[in-house]
């Protein structure tokens, strides 16, 4: 997407979205989204088979899914059930996740997707939309303004498929991207080892599937319309983040523009909160609001209960892990000692504590949640992690634990995230630097040659393994 976009796809100012199409789904495009992607992907579908596996055939195959995408008879493979909690007494979210094929499909889809319909794009993630409100209420005067946070019941579940397959056609005029588009919608997402004959049981005929490359655009065309007419109310501030609604400012508009984009979404088979849902806040702004998992508490930035003992239960995880598998992992890997297992645990424990940077992005729980201004909780989350540590007698024989702080990781990722305290993957560039990363990380065996290939593969592995993880601390609950 950084690349210019050919003059030669408009006509007369316009994309051709045919052409558009045909040049994004042909062979050498999906081989390139393939190589560039996918190769060294560890993910698999119902197929079984991650991106590495999916190489001998690959050129084959995907020159045989240019031609039916082009023509319209492509066909994807069932999504593998993801089941991914929300807390007690909530209903899991349902992921689905396709083979490397069908991936490289998606992916394209989403580019195609992403030029036709640019304004539909997002462009920021969700913790600049709260440094934006958080800004803004500073200059508030709290007599004159009331704010209401609420969310969309059941957001991607409830999307009306023939209405989006309509938006979509108002801009794409080429069949074969909409009978692609279609069939991704109806293809169904299946638990592990269910027989071919009960596929069709799992079939939607409502609602966007989640995980896929294009459920977050398809979702956002598909509320377009409502978004441009709620910014346009005037006196008022609207921010919607997927399902997560926060609107602020002149008292008396502020319900009537609750109504409206209730009944608004209501013809789209949407549903808002209700008003006495405590999903659902109407008041003042200086009264204790949420959203997007931060708590204001204005002038104080903070963070749900349940969110930040969320974060310092993964952490207790990892702590119990080590402790019990710490004997298990000596005997199965000759190569490491008492002395280096600790250390590669304080490593890892110490950038899950302050978050990563990759590809000029920041991972991570304190990432996410950069935005709180409540110093002492980050003080009693440092506090704890401290404790739990202490707990397990073999990692403070050496004395006090080697623990980096939240309270400085959220200085030094708002401020100076490149000075050195945070991990920064971008800086290991050369074969050399990926091998010495991986050793001392104790992912490699020293006595063990590796080529270049096999280096890559194992590092590129690793990271996404730990990115995937700081990924899940920022947005369990969005």
């Amino acid at each position: 997407m950084g690349r210019a976009i050919d003059p030669t796809l408009f006509e007369h100012g316009f994309i051709n979205e045919s052409t558009l199409f045909r040049r994004m789904f042909s062979p050498n495009a999906l081989v390139f989204a393939y190589r560039e992607k996918f190769k060294n992907s560890q993910a698999k579908g119902v197929d079984r088979i991650n991106g590495f596996q999916y190489s001998a055939r690959s050129e084959l195959e995907l020159e045989t899914v240019s031609q039916k995408c082009l023509d319209g008879t492509f066909r994807f493979s069932p999504f593998l059930e993801k089941l991914k909690l929300k807390g007690r007494g909530k209903h899991p979210r349902i992921i689905g996740i396709p083979t490397i094929r069908d991936r490289v499909v998606l992916h394209q889809l989403h580019k195609y997707l992403a030029i036709v319909f640019p304004d539909t794009v997002p462009r920021n993630v969700a913790s600049t939309y709260v440094r934006a409100v958080a800004e803004d209420m500073a200059k508030l005067d709290v007599s004159k303004t009331l704010i209401c946070c609420t969310d969309i019941e059941k957001f991607y579940d409830s999307i009306q498929q023939p209405r989006l397959i309509r938006l979509l056609k108002k801009k794409i005029g080429c069949e074969p991207a909409i009978l692609l588009i279609s069939h991704a919608l109806q293809t169904p997402t299946i638990p592990k080892n269910t027989r071919r004959s009960q596929y069709s049981s799992y079939r939607q005929d409502v609602g966007v599937p989640q995980g896929l490359a294009i459920s977050n655009i398809l979702a956002a065309i598909y509320m377009t319309e409502v978004d441009e007419v709620m910014r346009a109310i005037p006196d008022i501030t609207y921010y919607r983040y997927v399902d997560d609604v926060l609107m602020y400012g002149d008292p008396d508009t502020i319900t009537s523009a609750y109504n409206s984009l209730r009944g608004r979404l209501r013809t789209r088979g949407l549903t808002l909160h209700g008003r006495n849902s405590d999903k659902t806040y109407i008041g003042r702004i200086d009264r204790k609001f949420s959203y997007l998992g931060y708590e204001f508490r204005l002038p104080t930035i903070t963070v749900r209960d349940s969110t930040f003992e969320r974060f310092l239960q993964t952490i207790a995880a990892k702590v119990s892990d080590f402790k019990h598998n710490y004997s298990r992992r000596l005997e199965k890997h000759k190569y490491l000692n008492k002395e280096r297992l600790i250390e590669i645990f304080f490593l890892e424990l110490n950038e899950k504590i302050t978050g990563a940077l990759s590809g000029n992005k920041r991972y991570g729980w304190i990432a996410y949640f950069n935005q709180i201004t409540d110093e002492r909780l980050l003080h009693q989350m440092d506090q704890a992690i401290l404790r739990m540590v202490s707990r397990v007698p073999t990692l403070i024989e050496g004395g006090s634990p080697p623990l980096k702080k939240l309270v400085r990781a959220h200085f030094e990722m708002k401020f100076s995230p490149r000075a050195g305290y945070i991990r920064d993957y971008d800086l290991n560039v050369s074969v050399a630097q990926k091998l010495r990363f991986l050793e001392v990380r104790g992912r490699v065996d020293p006595a063990i040659p590796l080529t270049e290939a096999q280096i890559n593969e194992r590092y590129e592995s690793y990271v996404k393994f730990v990115l995937a993880k700081m990924h899940e601390d920022e947005g369990e609950v969005y």
